[in-house]
């Protein structure tokens, strides 16, 4: 009797120490559960998916494969954490990029479980390839430090071996909570969740193939088309020379409290296709701590009225829908880590964010990565859905990174 008391004294006190970290701090387990419920039947279930518990107050990161649709980690820190899914499979000639997050799962005691309900995205020929939100830093011509965003741009890549259209395609910034983020809309529309929300969208004009990017090549989006290293704006205060860009948002020449006088020059103007804000604002402003950004091409025509407002807003806060199905690629740039809990696109668009955290007016740019190089020299960006993996950040924003080509159309770049 005296050793069957010892046993299991000696099993309760092995598994007091297993629950336990090496420096004394309790641990637990946790599982995520895939639920593949949502899958259409003509996309291929993978054999497996990666499952990632990152503790939101850390960062710390532990990663496992699921076996029979669960993955289970030990050694978790109790805590709030993002846990995240991912898989890809081909079907029917198109890669699906599988995956699902939840962005604030509380994993306290032992055991806990996640659900994961898994959603399907077609792999896109147009992606996000670099994107150059944060502004810089400089000193005017009176000795003055400021800062300056002027120079905003985003570069789009075709990824693909196939010749594709820039027309109609657009750009928008989405709209999806309270302005300090203290809140998330709701809106009034049937099936919301198979949208997001924008409340400015700016489109590239042309007739069906006005503008051809072939493999490889890529096209420039800038907020203003112009030289901002010149001295005259800047005092050699910005990084890059947007005057060989393809497109710019802006709607007309403009003057700026500070004398600078935003021009028109060669790019293309795309057209402020939707602007449920009412302001007239003539240049494309995003914000330097960055934000939940799409490209898509509209399967209907854009409608600049009766625009849908959140429900449980306080003020003003209206948006158009986009289709989450006409959606070609989603980023999501944030402020800092405590911003994962409020994030602005599903996963099915983006599983994950990225932030730079030296903040913001650093000069500081995300690119997407490298994935390989075909022979010849083309690349192949990397694009798993999840800006967390696919994405890194430079400290200087460079044009056309890693070789990307120009377009034929464009004469005026240098």
């Amino acid at each position: 009797m005296k050793k069957t008391l010892f046993a299991i004294a000696f099993v309760a006190a092995i598994s007091g120490l297993l629950s336990c970290s090496k420096d004394g701090v309790k641990t637990v387990s946790a599982s995520a559960v895939i639920d593949e419920s949502g899958l259409a039947s003509s996309v291929t279930k993978p054999e497996s998916y990666t499952v990632t518990f990152t503790n939101v107050s850390t960062t710390t990161a532990v990663t496992a494969t699921t076996e029979n649709g669960t993955a289970v980690v030990n050694g978790l820190v109790p805590g709030i954490y993002k846990v995240t899914a991912t898989a890809s499979t081909v079907s029917g000639g198109f890669t699906y990029t599988l995956s699902a997050s939840e962005n604030s799962a509380s994993i306290v005691n032992d055991g806990a479980k996640v659900t994961l309900k898994i959603a399907a995205a077609k792999e896109s020929a147009l992606v996000f390839k670099e994107i150059y939100y944060a502004g810089c830093s400089f000193t005017d011509t009176t000795g003055t430090a400021a800062d300056y965003f002027r120079d905003q741009y985003y570069e789009i890549y075709n990824n693909s071996d196939q010749t594709v259209y820039a027309d109609s395609l657009c750009i928008a910034e989405t709209r999806y909570a309270f302005y300090d983020f203290s809140y998330m809309f709701t809106w009034e529309i049937p099936n919301p969740e198979n949208y997001v929300f924008c409340s400015i969208i700016w489109q590239i004009p042309g007739t069906g193939k006005d503008y051809p990017v072939k493999p490889g090549e890529s096209i420039i989006i800038a907020q203003w088309a112009t030289n901002h290293k010149a001295r005259k704006l800047t005092n050699d205060g910005s990084p890059v020379d947007l005057s060989g860009a393809e497109f710019e948002a802006i709607t007309n020449s403009s003057t700026l409290w500070n004398g600078i006088v935003i021009t028109d020059g060669p790019a293309i103007n795309m057209v402020k296709a939707v602007n449920s804000d009412g302001y007239d604002i003539p240049q494309w402003l995003t914000p330097v701590s960055g934000g939940a950004y799409v490209i898509f091409k509209p399967s209907s025509e854009l409608k600049n009225s009766d625009f849908i407002t959140a429900s449980n807003a306080t003020w003003g806060n209206t948006g158009r829908e986009v289709l989450l199905t006409d959606i070609l690629d989603g980023v999501q740039a944030v402020g800092d880590a405590t911003r994962a809990t409020t994030l602005g696109l599903p996963s099915s668009v983006d599983a994950g964010y990225i932030f730079l955290p030296d903040g913001t007016y650093t000069g500081q740019s995300i690119s997407r990565k490298v994935a390989s190089t075909k022979t010849g020299g083309r690349v192949i960006l990397q694009d798993t859905n999840n800006t967390t993996n696919d994405f890194e950040i430079q400290d200087t924003p460079v044009i056309r990174r890693n070789g990307a080509g120009k377009p034929s159309w464009n004469t005026w770049a240098n």
